[in-house]
């Protein structure tokens, strides 16, 4: 049996170790002793592995793939899901990484648009703008297929009259999402379209938590956390507001790429109505009329399965006249092999699962493949 510590050796000078963030089996930042265990105990870790060896020199077009596509895939899945999988499958299938990644940190234009919307009727409750007059500028703007004035009424009546400890929450939820519209990129969008004229933090990102796909655009997520304001308001979320330590990080993890952003934040507001509230309001009220932005899940599911029949079946030879995943070749079933094992990994740990079964999904929406 190899040694222990030879087959590590390997393992960490090869490209395989870099498929795994956001997993259990990425390059530990601590305890690496059960990081070498997880390591040596996965039997499907060994056959990639083995299989990277038998390949020689790797092509570069592949180690670009590794690095910007399946070791980035979304934890989550994306909202644009399954665009991100397929674009992961053309590339190995034509043997080039595109040369925009969907992956975290991505949205267009349009869900920025409607995030903003969302931001503008918060802002006007924050500001005890009457609701006849804040609608009257949404009224000049497209209305994005709803209907703005009983969703601003639906926002007052959940959140009623700005307490300290409300205000708080909110201008803390509204700076944070003002923030992922101006620093997650997109084709046409390189953190210089968005919210120009308010400085949020440094849009350049944490070099250390890496560029998700898309460098040099670094992850944004940390450096708004870094600002005296920021750290003061989370300070005063923390030693005010009830249940304060879960509304500074509820207003902090809401990531606009995320599949269900706009329940999150409907959800959310309607928690931050709750507070100091004897007879509680339901946290499954639909007050944003946001169903159509978020998943379907037995749509979302039923063709997830199809996608891990469909490749089962090329990695048995069995798909005969079906051309979805290309030729079979050694890297290009290695590759293959590596994004199988990566998928399954994020299903059981990251929040993939919801998707596709695996954990509980939530309220199911209206979004279908």
């Amino acid at each position: 049996m190899e040694d222990r510590k030879s087959f590590l050796r390997k393992y960490e000078k090869g490209v395989t170790s870099t498929a795994w963030s956001g997993t259990p089996y990425d390059i530990p930042h601590d305890n690496r002793e059960e990081w070498e265990e997880r390591i040596l105990s996965s039997s499907e870790l060994k056959v990639i592995l083995e299989e990277e060896l038998n390949l020689g020199k790797i092509p570069e077009w592949a180690v670009e793939i590794v690095n910007r596509q399946i070791s980035t895939f979304p934890a989550c899945g994306h909202y644009t899901f399954p665009h991100p999988l397929l674009e992961v499958v053309d590339a190995i299938k034509n043997e080039k990484c595109p040369d925009f990644v969907i992956s975290c940190y991505t949205a267009d234009s349009e869900r920025k648009k409607l995030m903003s919307y969302y931001i503008y009727c918060l802002d006007g409750w924050l500001k005890k703008a009457p609701i006849e007059i804040a609608l009257a500028e949404l009224q000049m703007r497209d209305a994005l297929g709803k209907d703005w004035k009983q969703i601003l009424s639906n926002i007052h009546e959940t959140l009623e009259e700005p307490t300290e400890e409300k205000s708080l929450v909110v201008r803390r939820l509204i700076h944070r999402l003002r923030w992922w519209i101006k620093t997650l990129t997109w084709f046409d969008d390189r953190r210089d379209r968005f919210q120009l004229d308010v400085y949020s933090g440094d849009i350049r990102g944490d070099e250390k938590w890496g560029d998700y796909g898309n460098p040099p655009f670094a992850d944004p997520y940390f450096t708004e956390l870094q600002l005296p304001e920021i750290q003061e308001m989370t300070s005063l979320i923390r030693d005010k507001v009830p249940e304060g330590e879960g509304f500074a990080v509820s207003t902090e993890q809401n990531w606009l790429c995320g599949p269900k952003v706009f329940r999150y934040l409907e959800r959310l507001i309607l928690r931050i109505g709750n507070i100091d509230k004897d007879e509680k309001r339901d946290l499954g009220d639909s007050i944003l009329q946001c169903e159509d932005t978020y998943p379907n899940v037995e749509s979302y599911r039923k063709w997830y399965s199809s996608f891990v029949n469909a490749l089962a079946k090329w990695f048995k030879g069995t798909d005969e006249g079906n051309n979805d995943f290309g030729e079979t070749t050694p890297v290009k079933h290695w590759l293959f092999r590596m994004l199988r094992f990566k998928l399954q990994l994020l299903e059981k740990y990251g929040t993939f699962g919801k998707l596709t079964g695996v954990q509980e999904a939530g309220k199911s929406g209206e979004e279908r493949i």
